[in-house]
């Protein structure tokens, strides 16, 4: 056996072993003597030495005795636990974990300490506490392997399921063509068409019901594949609050402040990323809770309050998302003084500060530089504190609230996704261009009309749950220019988006529903580009950019602001004027008819063909058609005679423009239905622009 074989293991169940080693002995501190906590105290340190002197880790060894030593009076006389022996306790353990750093950077342990502790962290199969020695053995139900092939294996995964997604669609879509082509067989019934057409139709549905079968137990299995090696990356709570307890007796030893840790929700558990990102942003929040919030013991008393402080850290499943909660029972925040501290720093200039509501103003605390220290401690005074929270909830798409009562306390609640490889999101477009937006910043979709928009300080605004919000457009921030032949409409869809306890309301072109994201970065070339915070793969295969909201809300009052509501006006005077309907297999001609009929303040869209033009009839309302005759399959005689025979375009106006000049197609365009025919060879845009004056104004 070659002892740094194991290296690895030892590595991990030592730090396990001082966990347990600091938990019991704050337990003890807090509870009073435990003759079961002393006793697994003792197997914990014990077990430590002997694991240490198999490996020949002599100094480490060493300490884990000394460790030995001062557990075992107590474990065997059941002695009080005077404070002395606690922090002897947890001085010594945390001499034993120096003792292992060092021993791993002489070589000892040859493996680096960063690259164990990102293995995956395999505390949930606790250490028995035996020594080895005792020849106690089990067939072990885990497995260790590497995180970085858990995380390969995530992401394959991932793929698989975007590519099962997409053949069940495809499936679907094979579907819905046999069903056309049936249809396409009944005008040819009675032929002998329509007797080879129905053999192939049975092999089509055949075919098509067996790949919609094997897709749809593909994407199912693909699914449940997917999630189960989501599962192993996933970690509770408990594996990184170890510490929170050992950090508040310092601080409150620092600072002559008593102070109740209550941690609820240990099970609760979140990816192992999303974990390393939380557990600093836990511990800057208990900083400042500590130091700014709790008051000392006389202040307490004086004010009513219990003589030692309290504050709960609770972690709870809500809407797809993991929320970890901090609140404290203390001070609270002061808004007019985070207010003018902010001034004065220059966080913000004095007419914001005029501006701000007492909501917005608690959000101040997260701007980088901000303190409310007049003076630098060890503790705060920096401005680094909460400016850290922030930034690093931006970098794993999380949000948080902000709640505080002046004399009573504050809560800091942090919005988690489980996982930054899948998140559940919210598909748009903007001109044209597809986005994903991560589902937990949008509070609704919106429709919105021009009677919806004001005006607030020279800027556009909506009404919203009574209040006034922001309005921003997406097109504008991210400099996509708009599609000439998408006109605006009357309504606007717009997200209210919210983030860090602010909410505006973003314009885009159309919401195309809700899907989980699967998460993948943008690669070093677009690493710096702003407002795009990785990319997930649609069900064809094409990526969209996922949108970063921090970045929008960073940027809402660096662009000129939204003119919607002229837009929209001036749409309407176009609309008063009519929406006009060209159809013709002739790019020439339905582009000339196009520009001059828009030129004098017509709406107008084009069609190629008939069928297209009844389509697009179905879809949207016209003041009047103008059409060729000669196109394929039907001509502008039988669109007309399709127009006049449905209920809801028998009365549109019709105006043919055509090469053909006889009297008989003359005569034939009345017949069908057709108010004005007008002869190309003779044609000019006053005789165009007369007729449609004519019948629509």
């Amino acid at each position: 056996m070659h002892p740094q074989e194991f290296a690895d293991t030892f590595v991990r169940d030592a730090s396990e072993h001082l966990r347990r080693i600091r938990q019991g002995a704050l337990s003890l501190e807090k509870s009073g003597f435990d003759p079961e906590v002393a006793r697994d105290l003792l197997r914990r340190a014990h077990t430590l030495k002997g694991s240490a002197s198999v490996l020949g880790l002599q100094v480490v060894g060493r300490e884990a005795h000394a460790l030995e030593d001062l557990l075992t009076p107590l474990a065997e006389n059941g002695s009080p636990v005077p404070p002395e022996l606690i922090d002897l306790l947890l001085q010594s353990a945390k001499a034993v974990e120096s003792r292992i750093c060092e021993a791993e950077k002489s070589g000892e342990i040859l493996r680096n300490l960063q690259g164990i502790f990102q293995e995956v962290d395999t505390s949930r199969a606790e250490a028995s506490g035996v020594e080895p020695a005792a020849g106690a053995s089990a067939v072990s139900e885990t497995v260790r392997t590497r995180v970085d092939r858990l995380d390969t294996l995530a992401n394959n995964l991932g793929e698989l399921l975007v590519a099962s997604d997409a053949f069940r669609r495809n499936g679907g879509a094979l579907i819905e063509f046999k069903m056309k082509f049936e249809r396409f067989l009944q005008a040819l019934r009675g032929s002998q068409s329509h007797r080879d057409g129905k053999l192939l139709l049975d092999e089509l549905h055949r075919i098509a019901s067996g790949i919609e079968r094997d897709g749809n137990t593909l994407h199912m299995q693909a699914q449940s594949v997917h999630a189960e090696a989501m599962g192993l990356r996933m970690l509770p709570l408990a594996s990184i609050t170890d510490d929170l307890a050992l950090l508040t007796r310092d601080l409150c030893r620092e600072q002559g402040k008593e102070v109740e840790l209550l941690i609820a929700g240990e099970e609760v558990e979140l990816d192992r990323t999303v974990l390393d990102t939380l557990r600093p942003m836990l511990i800057h929040m208990l900083r400042n809770a500590v130091d700014h919030g709790i008051e000392t013991p006389q202040e307490r008393l004086a004010a009513g309050k219990p003589y030692a402080g309290r504050i709960e850290i609770r972690a709870r499943y809500e809407g797809g998302m993991v929320v970890v909660s901090m609140q404290d029972d203390g001070r609270g925040i002061d808004p007019a003084t985070v207010r003018a501290r902010a001034q004065r720093l220059g966080v913000i200039t004095r007419e914001e500060a005029r501006s701000l509501g007492d909501e917005e103003t608690l959000h101040l605390i997260l701007r980088p530089g901000f303190t409310t220290r007049e003076f630098v401690t060890d503790v705060s005074g920096r401005g680094i504190g909460m400016d850290v929270v922030k930034n690093s909830l931006d970098r794993i798409k999380g949000n948080l609230s902000l709640r505080s009562a002046a004399g009573r306390g504050t809560e800091i609640a942090l919005q988690l996704p489980f996982t930054l490889a899948v998140v559940p999101g919210l598909l748009i477009t903007c001109e044209g261009e597809t986005f994903a937006i991560p589902l937990h910043y949008v509070t609704e979709v919106l429709r919105l009309e021009e009677s919806d928009l004001h005006t607030e300080g020279g800027r556009e605004v909506i009404r919203w749950q009574g209040r006034l919000v922001p309005l921003l457009s997406l097109s504008d921030i991210l400099e996509i220019p708009p599609l000439r032949h998408e006109s605006l409409p009357g309504r606007l869809s717009a997200l209210i988006l919210h983030f860090g306890g602010q909410v505006l309301a973003c314009i885009v072109s159309a919401s195309l529903g809700t899907r989980e994201l699967l998460v993948k970065g943008t690669g070093p070339q677009l690493r710096r580009v702003r407002f795009f915070a990785g990319a997930t793969p649609l069900s064809d295969g094409t990526p969209a950019l996922i949108l970063s909201i921090p970045d929008l809300f960073a940027a809402r009052f660096e662009s000129a602001g939204t003119n919607l509501r002229r837009a929209m006006q001036e749409h309407r005077v176009r609309s008063t004027r009519g929406r006009v309907l060209v159809v013709d297999d002739s790019i020439i001609t339905r582009t000339m008819e196009k520009n001059i009929l828009e030129a004098h303040g017509y709406e107008v869209e084009v069609a190629i063909c008939a069928a297209e033009a009844l389509a697009k009839v179905e879809r949207g309302r016209f003041d009047m058609v103008v059409t060729d005759i000669e196109m394929p399959e039907m001509d502008g005689f039988e669109l007309t005679r399709e127009l006049r025979r449905r209920k809801e375009t028998a009365d549109i106006p019709v105006a043919i423009v055509s090469s053909r000049a006889s009297d008989d197609d003359r005569r034939k365009g009345i017949e069908v239905g057709a108010q004005a025919y007008i002869v190309k060879g003779s044609f000019d845009q006053g005789k165009l622009l007369a007729t449609v004056e004519s019948l629509i104004g």
